[in-house]
């Protein structure tokens, strides 16, 4: 039976790097973030900066992977084709649940259990399933990074296994590249310390959704470990999930790639490694720095 590896975290922490790492397996397909494909097929939403491609240069009706997959599942009139689950990031229910996950995490199940999110759930399935026939792997590697989808997926999903990477990075880090790609595409700014705190919101919330899953269906791992230990986080990964163990790749890259989405410097060939300069946008922030470093330990 085939299996899903979803990829949790937020956005800028390493995601497009570890689905690429996994991609050069042989047992394993990366589609990138699936949660977007609707979007990239109707072009709305993210991905207008590489015209709604596929990351090997065509449109997903061209290209030679996706346009079988997409024809077994997908027509233009379909109005039951969703791939991302319908959330509200700020609700107060989900505010609850970030405070106190004891005591409100059931309100997540209702959340991905209802009508609509079922529906999204059972595209899903469908799509794994054509794209599991299509490249003949044993491992689907989804980076859509919602904890919301991952915990539908991982709940509602019958068909295959599923098993999830929790991908954390330095809350700071995250906020200084978040503040840069805003500030590249002209997008209202936040202060420093309004990004902190917004994504140590978006953590709690992969917290409780990790509450949601047996131990030994996730892993917890570090992008900073990830960057500068790749062969030792490569290692927990082949022994928690069961992956045959694949030479740790030196560089990230895209080679017969068939990606959704992701970081727009993935076209790029760089080395795999740590980049720590983030730290000098907080000399003439103290407080969002020290605010920061105090949520990472939480």
């Amino acid at each position: 039976m085939p299996e899903i590896i979803y990829i949790m975290s937020d956005k800028r922490s390493g995601s497009t790097l570890l689905e690429n790492i996994l991609s050069k397996s042989d047992e394993c397909f990366s589609v990138g973030e699936l949660a977007m494909l609707k979007g990239h097929l109707i072009k709305e939403g993210p991905g207008s900066n590489w015209n709604y491609n596929c990351s090997c240069g065509k449109s997903f009706e061209e290209c030679t992977f996706w346009s079988s997959v997409i024809g077994q599942v997908y027509t233009p009139k379909k109005d039951s084709f969703f791939t991302n689950i319908n959330w509200n990031f700020k609700s107060k229910a989900l505010a609850f649940n970030a405070l106190f996950p004891f005591l409100f995490k059931n309100k997540f199940l209702k959340i991905v259990s209802n009508k609509n999110n079922r529906q999204v759930t059972a595209t899903l399935t469908d799509l794994y399933a054509a794209i599991a026939e299509k490249s003949g792997k044993q491992f689907i590697v989804d980076s859509s990074k919602s904890p919301m989808q991952a915990l539908a997926i991982y709940k509602n999903q019958t068909q295959f296994k599923v098993k999830i990477i929790w991908l954390k990075r330095d809350i700071r880090a995250i906020a200084t590249s978040k503040r840069k790609w805003k500030e590249k595409n002209r997008k209202k700014e936040k202060s420093l310390l309004q990004l902190v705190m917004d994504i140590f919101y978006y953590r709690r919330l992969c917290y409780t959704v990790s509450k949601h899953v047996d131990k030994q269906d996730i892993i917890f791992m570090d992008y900073e470990d990830l960057a500068q230990q790749t062969h030792q986080q490569l290692q927990r990964i082949f022994t928690g999930f069961g992956l045959q163990p694949f030479a740790t790749p030196e560089y990230m890259e895209l080679v017969e790639d068939h990606t959704i989405g992701g970081t727009p410097g993935r076209f790029t060939k760089k080395p795999i490694q740590y980049d720590g300069s983030w730290k000098n946008q907080f000399k003439n922030n103290k407080l969002a720095y020290f605010v920061g470093g105090l949520l990472n330990r939480i």
